[in-house]
């Protein structure tokens, strides 16, 4: 998987499933839970979603808990956003973000998005300085409650209204706010800048994007740069830097 041969893998991992016993996710938990994901995860890279599914829904089924399911869920709404089911992906993303002690309203006005942004940009401005120079927090729980905000966030944007997804693009970076820095921190603001930037916050917005960005020296986020580069370089960065060089960017992030 590493070295992306993507259908060697597959295979190789598909063969391992089948010699386990018939009993393996009694007696060989962990590893039947390792292959499983792995196996899926191997299947949606060679674009074989309906493998993939199948194979994740059955991981799922056998899993004695819901941080044994976490990854597996994460996974799935990928797929699920793949093939643009953005209905299945929010659906999906809601129900674990609820799992996981988050609030998630059935509507959202603009009224209330818009003076939950401005509760967010003033809190951003408030601890600023000393939040993006604190230590990183191994906080895993919040790590993953980021990372299904992140893909919330862009499912909504195909399925509910702005409010709703300015609500958690703003839920977000308070979360992190709130409770640290970590890997998905970057995208979480580069996010949150890319969707409520406007003429009249656009100045402060990319600063934080221009933040967001200066993470990276901090986390390992090599596999986040498409993400990170689109959303930066084709969402803010045009406002304030040269066009040309944005371009050269995307190309990278493309290539990443």
């Amino acid at each position: 998987l590493d070295g992306c041969d993507h259908k060697t893998a597959y295979s190789y991992l598909g063969a391992a499933l089948s010699l386990l016993p018939e009993d393996h996710w009694r007696s060989h938990y962990d590893l039947s839970l390792r292959l499983n994901f792995l196996t899926s995860s191997a299947a949606n890279s060679c674009c074989q979603y309906d493998e993939a599914e199948q194979i994740l829904r059955r991981g799922l089924t056998n899993a004695r808990c819901l941080d044994d399911q976490l990854p597996s869920y994460l996974l799935l709404s990928q797929i699920l956003q793949a093939q643009g089911k953005v209905n299945d992906v929010y659906d999906t993303c809601s129900a674990i973000l609820t799992e996981l002690g988050e609030s998630i309203p059935e509507s959202y006005t603009l009224c209330k998005s818009a003076k939950m942004l401005a509760e967010t940009l003033k809190m951003y401005e408030e601890l600023g300085d000393k939040w993006l120079k604190g230590e990183k927090t191994d906080d895993k729980t919040l790590h993953t409650t980021l990372q299904f905000y992140n893909v919330i966030v862009l499912a909504s944007l195909f399925c509910k209204s702005f409010s709703m997804v300015a609500y958690f693009a703003c839920k977000a970076v308070q979360l992190s706010l709130h409770r640290g820095l970590c890997e998905r921190t970057p995208l979480t603001l580069l996010q949150f800048t890319s969707i409520v930037t406007k003429d009249d916050n656009a100045v402060l917005c990319y600063r934080i994007a221009k933040n967001a960005m200066s993470l990276r020296e901090r986390f390992d986020v090599e596999a986040q740069i498409p993400e990170l580069y689109y959303n930066f370089y084709g969402r803010i960065a045009w406002r304030f830097e040269p066009f040309q060089a944005g371009i050269e960017h995307l190309r990278r992030g493309f290539e990443a």
